[in-house]
């Protein structure tokens, strides 16, 4: 059932709007400066929107992993620099709330009372507070009490059924009779990956990159009853060769991961394509490389696809009516390593075909290459993205209003 949506709010006008965000976003870890704004700007149509409609605007979302921080590194992970970014992206103040050490309190209270039509504020890391992670109905009811209204703006963390302002606060409004939508953001995730479930553009071609088969075995299984193709790279590429029964040199392959892929070995020169040739560097040397297929020779570990893999995978790219990317092919951090991402996301740019760039990781390589605006959508959830194409059931999504 669809839900609702920001039009289907009403009048909101001088209206308290609880907006959930995703401002989980990479820090400098000496400065706490942001270093990538890409989850805040997508946040921006929402937050536009609901000021332009005359909304008092409540912006929530956690930071990093505070519960495992060092009292310094907890220091880091306030929203004071999330909320600079955000102010100038807005052209207009954004005030972080807190009440002294607490996410919510009486001077939360006041200041939110006293807040007029257009302005946007910003609460403290919500997982300052322990509850944050408990499903809380105490917290839950704090946070309830300042708004008027909810929206659902962060895909990337949908998946997380245990979060208190995913899902025990949407319920408390819905308890006291208070809408509850999703934003333009998770809207647009939505629709696209509908339509790539229930109605893709064919040929459908999956790019699936990243380390760790184990970790995607529900996708995996979701995308071979989908696709035409499935076109594998990165490190799991040598879990794959090792279950064929073939040396991977130094590369650290750990046996779940070989486990894992065995079952799917069926299907490669099928279904699915494994990579024909890679590169590979000394463990002792990275700059000491070669290009193989085959066997990895001793004192090796693969670091990348090589050119005849990346020519045939361009091949299938061309030809297709959608494609689905999730997880480099490569270890694109480091530039002498990053040719075949490279490659494949400068084919995705130029096709003709549905793009999608299923966050994390790949969200990443495509924006440091100046490419994510050339793809049809970027997601913003890597496990969320996942989660969703394998069938999970989001209990964020089912607080929501239905149309």
């Amino acid at each position: 059932m669809p839900k609702k949506t920001l039009e289907q709010l009403g009048e909101i006008r001088g209206k308290r709007i609880l907006v959930r965000v995703d401002f989980n976003v990479p820090l400098d870890k000496k400065t706490g400066a942001v270093k990538n704004d890409r989850r805040i700007r997508a946040a921006l149509p929402t937050i536009q929107t609901l000021r332009e409609r005359g909304a008092v605007v409540i912006l929530m979302s956690h930071l990093g992993r505070p519960e495992k921080a060092s009292p310094e590194e907890r220091r880091l992970l306030t929203m004071d620099r999330v909320a600079e970014r955000l102010h100038q992206l807005l052209g207009q103040p954004v005030p972080v709330l807190s009440s002294g050490d607490d996410v919510v309190g009486p001077q939360v209270q006041q200041a939110v009372q006293a807040l007029q039509p257009g302005q946007v504020v910003l609460l403290q890391n919500l997982r300052f507070d322990p509850r944050e992670q408990k499903n809380s109905s105490d917290f839950a009811a704090a946070l309830a009490a300042l708004g008027d209204a909810y929206v659902n703006d962060a895909f990337g963390t949908c998946h997380n059924d245990n979060d208190t302002s995913m899902v025990a606060l949407p319920a408390a409004l819905k308890a006291a009779g208070k809408p509850r939508a999703i934003g333009r953001l998770v809207q647009r995730e939505l629709e696209v990956l509908d339509q790539l479930l229930t109605q893709p553009v064919r040929p459908l071609v999956a790019i699936m990159g990243g380390a760790k088969v184990s970790d995607k075995l529900g996708f995996l299984h979701a995308l071979l009853h989908k696709v035409d193709h499935l076109l594998i790279g990165g490190k799991m590429t040598y879990a794959f060769l090792k279950a064929q029964g073939r040396q991977v040199g130094a590369t650290q392959v750990a046996d779940v991961e070989v486990e894992a892929a065995r079952p799917f070995l069926a299907q490669v020169g099928n279904k699915i394509a494994l990579p024909v040739d890679y590169v590979a560097a000394r463990s002792d040397d990275l700059h000491q490389t070669i290009l193989c297929s085959g066997d990895v020779p001793d004192g090796y570990e693969g670091v990348d696809v090589g050119p005849r893999t990346v020519a045939t995978y361009i091949q299938h790219i061309r030809m297709a009516g959608t494609v689905v990317w999730n997880g480099p092919v490569g270890w694109f951090e480091q530039p002498l390593f990053s040719r075949g991402t490279y490659a494949l996301a400068a084919a995705l740019a130029a096709c003709r075909a549905t793009t999608i760039v299923g966050g994390g990781e790949t969200a990443e390589a495509v924006e440091q290459f100046e490419l994510a605006d050339l793809m049809t959508h970027v997601s913003t959830g890597g496990g969320a993205f996942l989660a969703y194409v394998e069938g999970k059931k989001f209990q964020s999504l089912a607080q929501i209003d239905d149309q």
